[in-house]
């Protein structure tokens, strides 16, 4: 079955907003000149598209891009903060969304006739600033034992769309190519010390200015805008988790310490000295420890 013959089964009604790639992916045209250059297919202007959409997902987030070509369902997330090695089991729920909220009738499910599905393929684009570590990631590595091969396996490439990367999937998909400009204008305008909703809007409008994506920023202005800083609150929102996991990281250690150095008979002066602790958090330790 190819997407040609699979009327969609749901229709968007996100109550968040959309980010910039998602929104230039609306365009068809564009949207094939993507999955060809990120693919390496050679898929006609006149394929079948169709935009997938979630209403309610448990891996349900912003950033995500489901497109199917024709035979191919292409599952991709963009992503600006370090990359995380939980994609694949990320993707794992996401596709199975996807594949049973547009494609697959529960009911034939139970026939004797193999039912067909396009077939799915992971990508994460990657706009950070962080240097790449690894550009393939693998649902196994997270097994508890090796799976074998009758074991599920996901894998996930991650490709580095950033516009000072040489990527070649930037030449070949101008819609890439023009996005990552824009993303780019608007780093360079933050680190001259200018204000994030100053950037953004100088870059937005440097892009008209240089001919890159004119026509949707101009029409789309102040969405752009407002999409843009939903993205950055999002990554910024995101940064300050990860910093509050590291302080309470690092409280749970000192205070396990406190709590060894209390065992070993040291004074409650010597443990907040040791510590760094608050003299009245050593005496609530101690206490437990009684």
């Amino acid at each position: 079955m190819t997407v040609k013959d699979q009327a969609p089964k749901q229709k968007s009604s996100r109550n968040y907003r959309d980010t910039i790639l998602r929104k230039l992916c609306q365009d068809e045209t564009e949207a094939i000149a993507l999955c060809n250059a990120i693919t390496g297919s050679n898929y006609s202007a006149d394929s079948k598209v169709l935009l997938c959409d979630l209403d309610s997902s448990l891996m349900w987030r912003y950033n995500d891009i489901a497109i199917a070509v024709e035979n191919e369902l292409l599952c991709m997330f963009e992503h600006q903060s370090s990359i995380s090695t939980n994609l694949p089991l990320r993707f794992l729920s996401y596709v199975a969304d996807i594949l049973y909220s547009w494609f697959v009738q529960t009911e034939k499910l139970y026939s004797s006739k193999l039912y067909k599905i396009p077939t799915p393929k992971f990508y994460v684009l990657y706009n950070g600033e962080q240097p790449l570590k690894e550009t393939t990631l693998k649902l196994s590595t997270a097994f508890e034992v090796e799976g074998g091969e009758n074991s599920l396996e996901l894998v996930v490439h991650i490709i580095d769309v950033n516009y000072n990367s040489e990527n070649e999937i930037l030449k070949k998909s101008p819609l890439l190519r023009g996005y990552s400009y824009l993303i780019e204008q608007i780093r360079i305008y933050k680190k001259q010390g200018f204000t994030r909703d100053q950037a953004i809007g100088l870059g937005i409008k440097h892009c008209i200015e240089q001919d890159v994506l004119r026509a949707f920023l101009k029409m789309h202005y102040e969405e752009v805008a407002k999409m843009l800083n939903f993205q950055y609150d999002q990554e910024a929102e995101h940064r300050v988790l990860r910093e509050e996991a590291k302080e309470e990281g690092f409280e749970e250690g000192r205070q396990e310490t406190a709590r060894n150095f209390l065992r070993m008979g040291l004074s409650l002066q010597q443990v907040t000295e040791g510590t760094g602790l608050e003299l009245s958090t050593v005496e609530k330790l101690k206490e437990e420890l009684v």
